[in-house]
């Protein structure tokens, strides 16, 4: 379970999604950038640390956003309205930092959602290692795709990844579903990506108006 040498003093990108991973209440804001460092280096994942978080933030105590943005969390705002809108902007962020990031480097998702399924597993076979914060259920796919697994709570407090007794990932806490394991090629992943540009461009948010050209760098970055 403990970093493996190529990845222990990588680059740790952390991808919160902050509605579906709230903060509890009673947590205080400004210990979690810290806890979640510290939960990394106590699995050996000591290379520097950096942690977006998403969401509407008008829904967001002053306080909380306080806490989060004076330890280092980059907190960006994701109106509300718009369906799925939260995973949309993380799943393309999280693939144009791959452009200025090749391999080997380490995603930190905390999400549960079977959206970024996909997206992971891409990342994964080209030799990104993937880690993975749920809610209390998951979906089976999207854990599938990470070495190691946190409950949310637990990452929250510092604490230590899921495990059974032979060190595999408990799945009794994963949500049950019937979709496949999907294992995509490079068609799906730009196919992925256009929507999701697409999706994005129509929330109003800002992203780079070549999908394409910036897809060919992502392909030449993350390629084996």
């Amino acid at each position: 379970m403990a970093a493996e040498q190529q990845y222990a003093k990588a680059k740790i990108s952390v991808w919160w999604d902050i509605e579906n991973c709230q903060v509890p209440k009673g947590c205080e804001p400004h210990s979690i950038a810290q806890n979640i460092r510290s939960a990394l280096v106590d699995m050996n994942y000591c290379g520097p640390v950096s942690i977006y978080a998403y969401g509407d933030t008008n829904r967001i105590p002053a306080s909380v956003q306080q806490g989060l943005n004076t330890t280092g969390i980059a907190l960006n705002h994701v109106p509300a309205g718009v369906k799925d809108a939260s995973n949309k902007k993380i799943l393309v962020d999280m693939l144009f930092w791959a452009l200025d990031n090749p391999a080997p480097c380490n995603y930190l998702l905390i999400c549960g959602d079977r959206d970024f399924s996909n997206a992971l597993h891409q990342l994964r076979m080209r030799k990104y290692n993937i880690l993975l914060a749920q809610p209390q259920k998951a979906s089976l796919s999207l854990v599938a795709a990470a070495k190691c697994v946190w409950q949310w709570t637990s990452l929250l407090a510092g604490g230590r990844p899921l495990t059974n007794t032979d060190g595999s990932v408990d799945n009794s806490v994963h949500a049950p579903v019937s979709e496949p394991l999907l294992m995509p090629d490079n068609v799906l992943l730009e196919e992925l990506v256009n929507h999701l540009h697409f999706e994005v461009e129509h929330m109003g948010l800002k992203l780079m108006s070549n999908i394409f050209l910036s897809f060919s760098l992502l392909t030449i970055c993350i390629s084996f």
